[in-house]
């Protein structure tokens, strides 16, 4: 593909595939017939997943896109899509692949919330691992009288545009990942400045938050008979653990829950560690299904 730089993580696994008016940029690793999807959160991209995508691909097909807007994933439209219709659109693009199911999904922050809401339109999967997800609702304040007001500004492409000039000669995006509470090397930090100079990754980030419902999802949640798995850090600066405790607790009564010192990138700032916990996850599971 074009415009991915060559010291891209897992650049080597690139694909494009084109559904409908978007051209999606999705790593493909591995030649099991058991089937993984990672999604990443906002404002990150499949580069997120790093020596964890190449593991997991020695024993599974892996499967990680840029989701709509973000890194090298484009549109034709440029139209911003709700929860519910990026689902649509990991859909679209299982077909595109030519794959008929996606055994497990593993989702970090929105990408959980989004795994999550494509298990409520598909076949569901065996198990669902969220890392970090984003289940925590905005105040009913914010959702009903500012986000009306607020989403329209922050998404416009003209906003995105001027504000992707401005941020490599500021320090914005050193505090946005300061408080995530991870300890990322200054490599892994280049590689997200160079997420955020472009307009239309802004812009899709921005369009991601606005276009979630968690309060709908939640209610639909109990449809959901997939094995769940949630790993909580202790230290998030982005997602309250003790708030996600409880949401967990009134909707996903049923799931595992792994809490850990770490904060909202943990996956990268320890990818050994993230990689084992989810290894351990998906190997659970498979013994369960051969011993019911």
């Amino acid at each position: 593909m074009k415009n991915i730089p060559k010291d891209w993580p897992n650049q080597s696994f690139s694909r494009e595939i084109k559904t409908e008016d978007l051209s999606w940029h999705v790593q493909v690793g591995g030649n099991s017939p058991k089937h993984i999807l990672m999604l990443h959160g906002t404002g990150s991209s499949a580069h997120t997943w790093g020596t964890i995508f190449t593991e997991l691909a020695k024993n599974y097909t892996v499967i990680a896109p840029d989701l709509p807007g973000h890194g090298f994933t484009t549109s034709v439209t440029k139209k911003s899509f709700s929860l519910d219709e990026l689902a649509t659109q990991l859909t679209r693009l299982r077909e595109g692949l030519g794959i008929q199911y996606f055994d497990y999904i593993i989702g970090h922050s929105a990408g959980a919330t989004l795994g999550l809401s494509y298990a409520l339109t598909n076949e569901q999967p065996k198990e669902i691992i969220g890392l970090n997800p984003s289940l925590i609702t905005l105040p009913s304040f914010y959702q009903n009288f500012i986000a009306p007001l607020l989403n329209p500004i922050v998404t416009s492409s003209f906003f995105t545009s001027i504000l992707s000039d401005l941020l490599p000669h500021t320090k914005i995006i050193d505090g946005l990942l300061d408080s995530t509470k991870t300890k990322l090397s200054p490599d892994k930090r280049e590689k997200y400045k160079t997420l955020f100079n472009s307009a239309e990754h802004l812009n899709g980030s921005m369009s991601f938050m606005a276009g979630t419902d968690i309060a709908i999802l939640l209610k639909k949640c109990k449809l959901i008979k997939s094995k769940l798995t949630f790993i909580l850090s202790e230290d998030d600066g982005w997602i309250p653990i003790k708030n996600l405790r409880d949401v967990i607790r009134e909707y996903f009564d049923k799931a595992k829950v792994i809490e850990l010192k770490g904060g909202h990138l943990f996956h990268e700032g320890d990818e050994e560690m993230a990689l084992n916990l989810i290894q351990n996850a998906l190997n659970k599971e498979e013994e369960e299904n051969v011993n019911p």
